[in-house]
Formats: structure tokens, sequence, C-alpha cells
């Protein structure tokens, strides 16, 4: 009978144990919702996390593209800065070109005018001589040495007798040869320059311009220019024409820089 009893209190406690209450399943249900919104919140968290990375991989390729436009920005700008400097340098030069060409093309202006008063002098000159025969004076025998040979009208002839300083006979000699269209061209340019020079011993420094000038004008690249500059300038300067003779002296420096007359006229300047 103890032994029944004993088994049935057994048997009533595994029952008893074994039923759930109301409360308990309430509980049970509880923990399983908030299991179910845990896994729920991981699954929103790891789906957030996904979205947050590509937005983060949006705003660095954002980012990238508006550093890359600001320095393009930036590079234009140089760029644009670059460009009005190397137009203000071009309008500079443009403008510095207009001058120099204006200035050019009022010195030709004041060349044409001065060579036609020079062809002009040249004109009364020719008239002069041919009207007044020329007095040939007697040749220094002692200073140079003449025979038939010697007193043909050839450039070496007027040399010696300019050399010898009988500027008369020199001066009829080279007339002859400037005039003479058979002889060399060289020859031609040096009996008139030295008939500028024969003038310019004399004194005579209107006569000697007309000469050097009708020399270098028409024939710029000779070789006698150099010096042909240099006694013009000089004549210029006999004249007190200062501002002509220093336009003839850059001239002389511009054209021939090397030579020993441009370095006489650099100081001559000076």
């Amino acid at each position: 009978m103890k032994r029944t009893q004993i088994f049935i209190c057994a048997l009533l406690l595994v029952v008893f144990s074994g039923c759930k209450t109301q409360e308990d399943i309430r509980r049970e249900q509880t923990v399983q919702n908030l299991n179910e919104e845990i896994q729920q919140t991981k699954k929103s968290t790891a789906s957030g996390n996904s979205r947050f990375m590509a937005i983060e991989e949006q705003i660095s390729r954002l980012t990238g593209q508006v550093e890359e436009a600001n320095h393009n920005r930036s590079q234009s700008i140089k760029d644009n800065q670059q460009l009005n400097d190397r137009l203000n340098a071009l309008e500079e030069t443009n403008k510095k070109q207009v001058e120099f060409i204006k200035a050019l093309t009022e010195k030709v202006n004041n060349q044409s005018g001065y060579i036609e008063e020079v062809i002009a002098s040249l004109a009364k000159l020719s008239e002069k001589a041919s009207e007044k025969p020329s007095k040939k004076k007697a040749v220094n025998p002692d200073s140079v040495e003449m025979d038939d040979e010697e007193l043909a009208p050839t450039f070496d002839n007027g040399y010696k007798l300019y050399q010898a300083k009988e500027n008369e006979s020199a001066k009829e000699i080279f007339t002859k040869v400037a005039a003479n269209k058979k002889a060399s061209k060289k020859n031609r340019e040096g009996a008139t320059h030295y008939l500028g020079m024969i003038e310019y011993r004399n004194k005579n420094y209107e006569g000697a311009k007309v000469y050097f000038s009708k020399l270098f004008s028409e024939n710029p690249d000779s070789s006698f220019a150099p010096a042909t500059l240099l006694n013009l300038g000089k004549s210029f300067g006999q004249l007190k024409s200062k501002e002509e003779a220093n336009m003839t002296y850059d001239e002389l420096i511009s054209r021939f820089p090397k030579s020993k007359e441009a370095a006489e006229a650099a100081k001559l300047k000076k």
C-alpha cells in the first residue's frame, strides 16, 4: 500500500511537471518571437552594411570625380592664364611691329624725298660741269710718275692721283670712270665714292653728301658701303645736321656691325 502511494505520487509529479502552464507557453512564444526578430535584425543589419558599403563606394567615386573636376578646372584656369599671357605678349609685339613699320615707312618716305634732292643736285652739278670746262691742274712729277698709260681714265689711275692729293686730276678721271658703263660695277662704285672723298677733302660737304648718298641709295650692298655711310655721317656732322648724322651712323652699325667703320661710327655718336 505504501509502495503504491509512492508510485502514484511520483507519477503525479511527472504528469504535473510535463504539463505547461499558459504562462510558460506565452514565455516560449515571446522568446521565439524575439529570436525571429533578432534574426531579422541581423539580416537587416547585413543588408544595411551592404548598402552602406555601396554608398561609401559611390561617395569615394564621386569624391574622385570632384577632385578630378577641380584639378581639370585648376588646369583650365592655368591654361587660360597662359593663353591670356601669350595673347598679351602677341598684342605687345604686334604693337611694336606696327610702330616699327610706321617709323620705317616714314624713314623710307624721308629717304625717297632726300634721294630726289640728291638726284636734282647731281643734275645741277652735271650742268655746271658741262657749262664750265675744267681746268686740268698740272700733275706734280715728284708725287706721281705719269706716262701715257697712267693718264688713261681708269680707276687705278684716278686712285693714284687721289693718293698723291692731285684732287682735280683725280676728280676728272673718277668722273669719267663713274660715267663709263663699260667699266666694271666695282670701279664705277669706287669712282663715285672717291668723288665724294675729294669733295669732303675740299671741305665741300654738300657735294660730298650728294656723292655718298647717290652711291649708297643705288648700291647699298657695295663693298664701299661701310666707308660711304661713315663719310656720309661725317658730312652731315660737318653740316651741323646731328640727327641725320646719327641716323646714318645707326644705319651703318645695323647693316655692318662687325666693320671697323661701325666701330668708328659708335665712337662718333658718343
